[in-house]
């Protein structure tokens, strides 16, 4: 009698493992926000269309510093950017154009627009350290850095 077959509990390598740790509870913030459900939105594309927007207003190097203060897979979806991402690096413009692109991006009107991107701004800044939030927020223009910045 051959003896059973004891799951694999191997199957996923430790390290994804904790990255959803890390990676779940920021999706389940942004998704959190009344503008998601309203707007049949997933918080993942929130995500997506937001960082889209602010790494390209961001240098390389200001980017790449904010992807990996964002651990567990968090900053994956700040690369993954296709949309909005292209030569023009670094572009300053100010929070209305911002959240435009945002709501272009999503194909919802601004006003929602503005509620998505202050859920992820939100998210984000509560997982990276005060220097980052500052750096990233100095990058950008007055009206934007202030809607990134922390609450005081």
């Amino acid at each position: 009698m051959a003896s059973p077959v004891p799951p694999d509990t191997h199957a996923v390598p430790v390290k994804e493992r904790d990255e959803s740790l890390e990676l779940q509870p920021f999706l389940d913030e942004i998704q959190g926000d009344a503008v998601m459900h309203t707007q049949g939105l997933e918080a993942r594309e929130a995500a997506s269309a937001v960082f889209c927007s602010l790494a390209r207003r961001l240098s390389d190097g200001e980017d790449v510093k904010l992807f990996r203060a964002l651990k567990g897979g968090i900053g994956a979806i700040l690369g993954a950017c296709s949309v909005h991402r292209g030569p023009s690096r670094a572009k300053r413009i100010g929070r209305d154009e911002f959240i435009t692109d945002v709501a272009d991006h999503l194909n919802i009107k601004p006003d929602q627009a503005f509620r998505v991107v202050t859920a992820v701004f939100t998210a984000v800044r509560d997982r990276i350290p005060e220097d980052e939030v500052a750096a990233v927020a100095s990058q950008l223009p007055a009206d934007l850095g202030d809607l990134f910045r922390r609450p005081v």
